[in-house]
């Protein structure tokens, strides 16, 4: 024993002759261990392999390099059939002290014989799967599996308890009450091989005896000369004499009679299995001929299947190029239909009719009537928008003014019409005028960047430029001559021609009275329908 703190051998005293450190309590621990150790030793002795892995696993506890309980830990795992497990223990065992250690033997005769290995493995797979079928509901397979393991590997009790669980399981208690005694024999005390006992003894109502079966009386047959057999019972030798046996008829009807049924059995374990398979044969032929004409009505199947859905596509196909074309059709219905209203002076029903058409629908002379039509549309409605635009913003109407003139802005986007200017010019004072100043705002913003040379008339009334605005208003009151009404909105002056308008003595080529409104900046004067007059 070493001390836990300098590794120095310990003497009987109950302080560490290196350090001086209290050993007292380990030693007590390792006292403890060995009195574990050797209980279980006692229980292993009788085998009593459960209560002597109990007592050496807790032995262990107390004291991990207790080597003699680790290799007897490691014994007991190996009879009852668990030998990964013991080996473990060896290979820890071994690792704890390399030298002087009977694991090291242990190991050395388990590696030595690979074909013990091999089974073992073979029974720990074997009995991982009876598990995975017992968990799957796969009994049969189960049973089967596990029948193999007990075969290979007779001292693995928990395939023997397992093996008589299921037996258990569908009522076959004699089977599982031979596994338990002989999982019993193994390990006589196991806990589970009692309590599977204990059930099938209250099922059946008959209780199980452990007790061996002793022959009383030990025979040893030895063959001696002249044929006759000699037994030994305990010191004494009984002889018994050779039988002689004399040849008669019915002995040799007997032995015609028993070569008739020699013949028979191997006719009919040598021929009869012969023919079957033969028959066998010729029968799983035939199957596997129809599986390859099945299979080849499948492929030829499959084939005329994708003839019928490609037949089913093109009729698909066309069905929507016909579709297409009475679309097609339709459209240049409509297309005419918006030439005739055009014709015939019904320019907003055209307008209205025209906006429900697609541009590609058409080709070639349909397409140059669809643009030719359009362009014509277009400039008779910004005619119409800003005709009604203007004539509110006369009326001071300036939501209707605005809302006309911006219809009339969007249907020139090229902005070919030579009254674009003055439509974004009202549009922008409407929406100063109704105090928009953002909307006003974002079209004098267009004007500026639109047409440069017009800037100065816009610039003074953007919102950044409002402290300007009552300079404007000054001055543009002052230009209003007498007899005219003013409208005051914001710092803009537009001059309103009533009845009072005097037409005598002037050279513009028209009358005065027919001047509506007069733009105070480019001075040019406009009717009451937004023509420009002059």
């Amino acid at each position: 024993m070493k001390c836990i703190y300098c590794n120095s051998p310990l003497a009987a005293i109950d302080y560490c002759p290196g350090c001086g450190a209290d050993v007292t309590i380990l030693k007590r621990i390792v006292r403890i261990s060995n009195l574990l150790y050797n209980q279980g030793l006692e229980k292993a002795s009788v085998r009593d392999l459960s209560g002597a892995i109990a007592c050496l696993k807790r032995s262990l506890k107390f004291n991990k390099e207790n080597i003699d309980a680790r290799n007897l830990l490691g014994l007991c795992y190996y009879e009852t059939g668990e030998v990964v497990s013991a080996l473990c223990e060896w290979v820890i065992s071994k690792n704890l002290q390399p030298e002087d250690n009977l694991a090291d033997y242990y190991i050395t005769k388990l590696q030595n014989n690979k074909n013990r290995l091999d089974t073992i493995n073979q029974t720990i797979r074997k009995y991982n799967q009876s598990i995975e079928y017992c968990r799957q509901d796969n009994e049969d397979m189960a049973v089967i599996q596990l029948k193999k393991v007990i075969a290979q590997n007779p001292k693995l009790v928990k395939a023997h308890q397992l093996l008589a669980l299921l037996y258990i399981k569908h009522q076959d208690y004699e089977k599982a009450r031979r596994l338990l005694k002989k999982a019993a024999a193994v390990d006589n005390t196991n806990t589970t091989t009692l309590r599977y006992l204990t059930e099938i003894e209250e099922m059946t109502g008959k209780s199980t005896s452990f007790a061996a079966r002793r022959r009383h009386l030990e025979m040893e047959p030895n063959e001696g000369l002249g044929g006759t057999l000699r037994y030994v019972s305990g010191n004494e030798t009984i002889i018994q004499p050779t039988t002689f046996r004399d040849s008669s008829t019915v002995a040799t009807f007997i032995n015609i009679a028993l070569g008739i049924l020699l013949g028979g059995a191997i006719v009919w374990f040598l021929v009869v299995p012969a023919s079957r398979q033969s028959v066998k044969e010729s029968a799983n032929q035939q199957v596997a001929d129809a599986n390859t004409k099945l299979a080849s009505e499948s492929a030829r199947l499959q084939d005329l299947q994708d003839e019928i859905d490609s037949y089913i596509q093109k009729a698909d196909e066309a069905a929507s190029e016909k579709e297409n074309a009475l679309n097609k059709a339709e459209s240049y219905e409509e297309l005419l239909g918006v030439a005739d209203l055009y014709v015939n002076g019904s320019q907003t029903a055209a307008v209205d009719e025209i906006g429900k058409l697609n541009a590609d629908d058409f080709e070639g002379n349909a397409k140059k009537l669809y643009d030719d039509l359009m362009g014509a549309v277009s400039s008779a409605l910004f005619t119409e928008y800003y005709s009604a635009g203007t004539t509110a913003y006369v009326a001071a109407d300036y939501a209707t003014a605005a809302e006309q003139l911006k219809k009339a802005v969007e249907s020139d986007p090229e902005r070919t019409n030579s009254y674009h200017y003055d439509a974004m010019y009202y549009l922008g004072f409407a929406y100063f005028n109704m105090g928009d100043s953002q909307n006003a705002d974002a079209v004098f913003n267009d004007i500026i960047a639109q047409y440069p040379a017009n800037a100065a008339n816009v610039q003074p009334y953007l919102s950044t430029n409002a402290g300007d605005q009552s300079a404007g208003t000054t001055s543009s009151q002052e230009s209003v001559s007498q007899g005219e009404a003013s409208m005051q909105n914001g710092g803009e002056d537009i001059t309103i021609y009533g009845d009072n308008g005097n037409s005598s003595g002037n050279n513009l080529g028209y009358d005065p009275a027919d001047v509506a409104w007069t733009d105070p900046y480019t001075g040019l004067n406009y009717d009451m329908y937004g023509n420009l007059l002059g």
